[in-house]
């Protein structure tokens, strides 16, 4: 392969482009074909004559038990445990989307919800017979006269079955010969591939410590230096730099503009650096700076205000000339005995404070208060777990309200943390700490679980419609997440429908990367919310990945826009964008009757969320709403 690194640069670019090419597409149809053949191979598991074979087993021993609970064989507790599993087998028939083909039978879907409202029917005999009680007879009698449609019903969906199985198996062979020729593609453009990746290996070494765009060393060149010179001495400062207004700049005028100003600003740190100092680019508009020989903090000071100086001198690119200003945090490592990382991180935090108190340039010393919050968070990161597994968290709930009819149907769910030193920890907090510890996906697994159980009583003493949203973060949503909702909604005996798992995410790649789970959820017949809808971090491409049933108005976009009478176009439009999507729009937010009465001024076919009509309220405050009829106050 030598004359492949021999050969001019410009044909070396393009074979190269096309051998990349090749093994993308290679790779493309390698993996659109596993995706087919795995799909084939798995499609037999979850057809709909293995759901119906469950359906007449369960049937069968069903009636079984019934018959060995009157010769007093086994117990109550043995005969719903089997009740409630024949229970569950009837909703993946009539509601699950891999069932598609059965629900279109009409015969078929009559005879399981007659079945199903037998079983519903018997369910409080179930409760009040005792062994020797001479209904059970009857009752035995009434299932068994299913018995011989559900062996016809078995059979009919074993014979399509086999005409699938045949048509798959020719797919199959068709699929296999493709794979094999793209796998050996891919095996030819991999192996060029390596030698090109090795003959770059070293502009790569350099390239893992620097920035591209300015040239500065990049945070591991920033690990090194710091490794080195803490070896000798801790005379050093930190500090974090953030460019004011870059972003309005690199908005207006695109990020080529935007890249000429970060290199410009690079130049103009470097030559403010003695040969003792180091400057790197941290990542976007960040920069970071280690000021060495320091010994008072008059000297970073100085430094600092002379940095702010240099870089609110004009810029003139291109015949533009522009100003930006900078915000700069600094940590003195001569004041503490932390490692560098934590010095970095406390100059990270002035930062932030000094752009928040100051809308122009400035700098911020690290200070004591902000360690009491470093020191407020590190302490409930710690008793986190703890908290979790000895249920001291709490669960609040708010009304979930149909605009259009006044009524409650339903609730969300909230956590909460009753802190005994700090107070309640609200659920945006505690979502933060729990990513931070790695408890994320056991907080909102045992929020799922604590919440349905509550929706369970309040759908037997108030209403069975009820629904019940809890937030769910991608990052939960996979198969173990999948197992939990099948067991919750069999143990708490909800329907799918009635659950909404309102995602709250909002980063695009993690949401792609959850799209399969997410699909599973509806497949099982599971309600889907978007959250932040309407925000710069929720785009509409998610909407032709993500089957959602609903969409989550951005809180902050919705009391913005509910507040100011001059924003109803946009909230009107927004709320046309959801009905022509065929989904139902919930409004959070709505605080007070100005904010009811100019959404009642644009549409009444919303779900609202708010003070206007309830706060959040432990379960015991909260059951109260849903008794109450809202058409009487309004």
């Amino acid at each position: 392969m030598n004359w492949l690194l021999r050969l001019p640069k410009q044909y070396k670019s393009f074979l190269l482009s096309l051998v990349i090419m090749l093994f993308i597409v290679s790779a493309l149809v390698c993996v659109y074909q596993l995706r087919h053949i795995i799909r084939l191979l798995e499609s037999p598991k979850s057809t709909t004559s293995w759901s119906v074979v469950q359906l007449q087993s369960e049937h069968r021993r069903f009636i079984s038990a019934l018959r060995l609970y009157r010769l007093g064989g086994i117990e109550k507790d043995e005969l719903m445990l089997r009740y409630d599993i024949l229970w569950s087998r009837i909703p993946v028939l009539l509601e699950g989307e891999e069932t598609a083909g059965f629900q279109s039978d009409k015969n078929a879907t009559q005879l399981v919800r007659e079945l199903f409202k037998e079983i519903q029917r018997i369910e409080p005999l179930l409760q009040a017979f005792t062994p020797d009680n001479t209904k059970l007879g009857r009752l035995v009698e009434r299932l068994k006269s299913y018995s011989t449609p559900l062996n016809s019903l078995v059979n009919k969906e074993f014979q399509r079955n086999s005409e699938f199985d045949y048509k798959t198996d020719i797919r199959l062979l068709q699929l296999q010969l493709i794979l094999s020729f793209s796998i050996g593609a891919l095996l030819i453009c991999g192996s060029i591939l390596i030698i090109w990746i090795v003959r770059e290996n070293h502009l790569n070494r350099y390239l893992a410590n620097h920035d591209i765009l300015t040239g500065l060393p990049n945070r591991a060149g920033l690990r090194e230096f710091i490794t080195s010179l803490e070896n000798n001495r801790r005379d050093y400062a930190i500090m974090v730099m953030d460019l004011n207004g870059f972003k309005g700049i690199n908005d207006s005028y695109g990020h080529q503009y935007g890249d000429q100003i970060l290199n410009l600003v690079g130049q103009r740190l470097q030559g403010q650096m003695r040969q003792c100092d180091f400057a790197v680019r941290l990542g976007g508009d960040e920069f970071a700076i280690v000021q060495t020989r320091v010994r008072l903090q008059e000297d970073s000071a100085g430094f600092a205000q002379r940095l702010i100086e240099v870089i609110e001198k004009p810029m003139s690119l291109k015949g533009r000339e522009c100003f930006v200003g900078t915000s700069i945090g600094i940590s003195l490592a001569l004041e503490n005995d932390y490692d560098w990382l934590t010095i970095l991180g406390q100059a990270d935090t002035a930062m932030y404070l000094a752009k928040q108190q100051s809308r122009g340039s400035s700098w911020q010393f690290f200070a004591g208060e902000m360690q009491l919050a470093q020191e407020r968070e590190q302490l409930l990161l710690s008793q986190l777990r703890e908290a979790l597994e000895q249920h001291q968290l709490c669960l609040f709930y708010q009304a979930i309200v149909d605009l259009s009819k006044l009524q409650v149907v339903g609730a969300e769910v909230q956590v909460r943390w009753q802190h005994p030193v700090y107070g309640m920890v609200k659920q945006t907090e505690l979502l933060e700490l729990a990513q931070a510890c790695g408890c994320v996906v056991a907080l909102e697994s045992w929020v799922l679980r604590e919440a349905t159980q509550q929706l369970k009583l309040w759908q037997h003493e108030y209403s069975a419609n009820l629904q019940l949203a809890v937030s769910i973060s991608s990052s939960t949503l996979h198969n173990d997440f999948l197992v939990l909702v099948n067991k919750v909604l069999v143990e708490s005996r909800i329907l799918p429908h009635r659950l909404i798992i309102n995602i709250i995410d909002s980063n695009q790649h993690m949401l792609l990367d959850s799209v399969e789970a997410i699909r599973e959820l509806r497949r099982i017949g599971v309600s889907l919310s978007l959250d932040n809808f309407g925000s710069a971090e929720c785009p509409l491409e998610l909407l032709n990945h993500l089957p959602v049933q609903y969409l989550r108005g951005a809180e902050s976009l919705m009391s913005e826009l509910l507040s100011a009478v001059d924003e109803q176009p946009l909230l009107t439009a927004t709320v046309l964008f959801a009905n022509r999507l065929g989904v139902k729009l919930i409004v959070s937010a709505v605080d007070n009757e100005q904010h009811l009465a100019h959404l009642k001024a644009i549409t009444k076919d919303v779900f609202v969320l708010g003070a206007a009509f309830a706060d959040w309220a432990p379960a015991e405050r909260f059951q109260a709403n849903l008794g109450d009829d809202f058409r009487a106050d309004r």
